[in-house]
């Protein structure tokens, strides 16, 4: 079972509550009301405006993993009842939801007794709500919920839930603790896991992000990832420059009476950030050039020749930010903005413009307007339809 609470400011008004639990048939296949009427929210905020409350309903959402049945139900709110102490006399209003063919249940109780004017307990009310659900658990033989401190180990920091719904909604096979997994093995294990994901990286306004095939964004790549924004940069970096040595280290010797170099067959297999790599890109270029095939080099000139350094992920960046400002600008809509644009001239025209210039456009205006109307059909006399004689015959 699953119990949530909610405590609905004065202020906010219970307009929208009133509609989520009655007036959204719609979105539930069936609405019964329990106890209550809509006009019980509306006695509860009557009641928190006198008392002068800051809130004026505590709204309960009531999950169960199994059909409750209508004395299970009494039983269950008899022990809220117990627990916080709400009595009798406080309006109520009670609705049961069915939604895919599963029920569960809205309890929407004034904050204000109506005879004492006492506010609804609340302190630690999750602590006790959960204490209560942990005992109907028990009872009815319900799988065990884990609590909040077990669910706070699993969160991720910096990534709520309603940010893990909305990048489900864009990217169907999005999930972020596969991402978090492959992420501790290393940035490899990672960039295919995003592959998997059928997702990639790219530059944001505030950091790398995480886009759809077709552009769309999906989330904060170092949020995905369960990082700070920085470690995540430092993460891409270091996990680069350690395939670069790991790949450099896998290479085949020269073959005999050649100086070439035979590439690695699991080098093409890596993709990197920045994109596709040209060939012979790890080849040393620098120095003198190599002799004929056949003939030994050096060993002193072999020793001199330097080593190209592993590539920066500073030019792709830069890249997936032009990239990003090019994608942009081809979805602008020039002919919508240079309207908007007139518009805006108008109106600071017409506030700069003096009284007597402004009252003789309007004039002007109005004036054209009426001429545009055309002029109304006269109306045809009619003849009156009642006879006062038909009394006296």
């Amino acid at each position: 079972m699953i119990i949530q609470a909610t405590r609905i400011t004065r202020a906010g008004g219970v307009d929208y509550l009133a509609r989520h639990l009655l007036d959204k048939s719609h979105e539930n296949e069936r609405i019964e009301v329990l106890a209550g009427d809509r006009a019980a929210l509306h006695d509860a905020h009557a009641l928190a405006t006198v008392k002068g409350c800051r809130y004026a309903l505590r709204h309960w959402s009531i999950s169960p993993e199994r059909e409750m049945t209508p004395a299970q139900l009494s039983v269950f709110m008899k022990s809220i009842d117990t627990e916080f102490n709400v009595g009798t006399d406080r309006p109520r209003l009670i609705v049961r939801h069915v939604k895919d063919g599963r029920s569960h249940f809205h309890v929407a109780i004034a904050e204000v007794d109506p005879e004492t004017l006492r506010v609804l307990d609340c302190r630690n009310d999750f602590r006790r709500l959960e204490g209560l659900a942990r005992l109907y658990e028990q009872e009815h033989g319900e799988t065990i919920q884990p609590t909040r401190a077990e669910r706070r180990m699993h969160k991720v920091e910096g990534f709520s839930d309603t940010a893990r719904k909305r990048a489900e909604r864009t990217a169907p096979e999005f999930d972020r603790t596969k991402l978090r997994r492959a992420a501790a093995q290393g940035r490899f294990a990672f960039v295919q896991e995003l592959g998997r994901q059928g997702l990639r990286i790219t530059e944001g306004e505030k950091g790398p992000i995480l886009v759809s095939v077709s552009g769309t964004f999906v989330a904060a790549a170092n949020r995905a990832a369960g990082m700070k924004r920085a470690d995540f940069q430092k993460f891409l970096i270091e996990g680069y420059e350690n395939e670069q040595t790991a790949r450099t280290a896998r290479r085949v010797p020269d073959h005999a009476g050649t100086n070439r170099r035979q590439p690695d067959p699991a080098s093409a297999a890596i993709v990197t950030v920045g994109g596709a790599r040209r060939p012979g890109q790890d080849c040393a270029v620098v120095g003198t050039p190599r002799p004929h095939p056949g003939i030994p080099e050096p060993a002193s000139r072999r020793a001199t020749t330097p080593r190209r350094k592993a590539r920066s992920l500073a030019p792709s960046i830069a890249g997936f930010r032009e990239a990003l400002f090019l994608h942009r600008l081809t979805k602008l809509d020039l002919d919508d903005l240079l309207r908007r644009a007139l518009a805006f001239a108008a109106s600071i025209r017409s506030m700069l413009e003096p009284e007597t210039d402004r009252l003789t456009r309007q004039i002007a205006e109005t004036r054209k307007r009426r001429e545009s109307f055309s002029p109304a059909e006269p109306i045809e006399p009619q003849g009156p339809t009642y006879s006062f004689r038909r009394r006296i015959t």
